[in-house]
């Protein structure tokens, strides 16, 4: 689950060398990523799950980073017929099954009531964490080889990696600005052109002539607001610089480990809990993958196998819950933009949208690593 931006090697000119010791790299990696693909295709598929032959996870994205590509071009009569992924409803890690997971550990009384009593990234992320510990004996262990190590969130980073993540953002924004003040002068530009074409018609027709005028005045407003809109983001660029957003990662971090701290109290410690290797560590890893992976800005969390994959973009829409052929509750993926079915070509990106409209830039860059298109960050004071 990574954002439709590139990484800032790519986006800066700095990749690796296709040749040598990197090309090897990039040959090994591709390996692995078919491995993985495969083992959690066959296990999702094994128990009730669906994915399209001709969808696969993938380097070679649109965006840089790690997605689900088509790997032939997908028709829109394929898109009619069905969905590209669907994930049962029992294959979704969320505080249900959580609750159901603990509940056999600990049993009924009070330790099971405190661990009901936490958020649901606290609880989804004690279960990924126990289920990480478990390895090779997992039941998701498919569905974990598939998480990268590292997540993406900028709070699990300090030092010279957090200011680096920082300057990523802050570059991201920069690119904004200049791509939003270069809107701004064609609007101005044609906001002149409208103006001068307006005292010619008003001349000669009094109705044209208003027509025409309105028309300039919008244009003038558009150049007005993109401007507004790249000025906005130079300051924000300005401000992520200036240490705002490093210290929010940093209080972030302070949040979750108090929130690690939480599970181990709830769980109570014990010796059993001890044998078990649960630890801070563990459970701050798993929060940063539950946090990121979770669509929206509310407080629901949960994991959602191969389709927590897809890359973002705000045209596309989230998975869907829907009754199957089979009368199964499933999780339906497949590409639509702009609320319309989207055929594939070979080689694009199948989407989905994090929902994360309703976030500020801040909130979105801790909970995903990245900025989305079109969060235009406030300027940090």
């Amino acid at each position: 689950m990574q954002p439709t931006r590139r990484p800032l090697h790519a986006a800066l000119g700095t990749a690796p060398s296709a040749s040598g010791p990197a090309a090897a790299a990039e040959r090994a990696a591709a390996t692995a990523e078919a491995r993985q693909d495969a083992a959690l295709r066959s296990w999702l598929t094994s128990n009730g799950g669906f994915v399209h032959p001709a969808i696969s996870l993938s380097a070679a994205t649109q965006c840089g980073s790690r997605g689900l590509v088509a790997s032939k071009a997908i028709s829109l009569e394929a898109l009619e017929a069905g969905s590209l992924v669907s994930v049962p409803r029992a294959l979704h890690l969320d505080d249900r099954a959580a609750r159901a997971v603990v509940a056999q550990l600990l049993g009924p009384g009070p330790r099971l009531d405190a661990f009901e009593a936490l958020a649901q990234v606290q609880q989804v992320a004690c279960v990924l964490a126990l289920e990480r510990l478990r390895g090779a004996d997992s039941f998701w262990r498919p569905y974990l080889d598939s998480l990268p190590p590292q997540p993406p969130n900028p709070w699990l980073l300090a030092g010279g990696d957090l200011a680096a993540a920082v300057e990523q953002a802050a570059h991201f924004a920069d690119l904004d600005a200049t791509e939003v003040q270069a809107l701004a002068e064609a609007d101005e530009g044609a906001a002149s052109r409208l103006q001068a074409a307006a005292v010619d018609v008003e001349s000669s027709d009094e109705d044209d002539g208003g027509r025409a005028d309105r028309a300039a005045t919008e244009a003038t407003e558009a150049a007005a607001a993109s401007a507004a809109s790249a000025r906005s983001s130079a300051a924000a660029a300005a401000g992520m610089r200036g240490g705002g957003w490093a210290a929010a990662a940093v209080a972030a971090a302070a949040k979750y480990g108090d929130a690690a701290e939480e599970v181990l109290d709830a769980l109570g410690r014990t010796a059993a809990v001890r044998q078990m290797g649960l630890d801070r560590e563990g459970l701050m890893w798993a929060m940063g993958h539950v946090a990121s992976r979770s669509l929206g800005s509310g407080d629901s969390a949960g994991l959602l196998p191969y389709v927590d994959l897809a890359n973002h973009d705000e045209m596309s829409r989230p998975p869907m819950l829907i009754l199957d052929d089979r009368d199964q509750l499933v999780y339906s993926l497949t590409s639509i933009r702009d609320g319309e079915l989207a055929p594939l070509a070979a080689g694009q990106e199948l989407f989905i949208s994090y929902q994360a409209e309703d976030m500020s830039a801040l909130q979105a860059w801790l909970k995903f690593g990245f900025v989305p298109k079109g969060l235009v960050p406030a300027p940090v004071r």
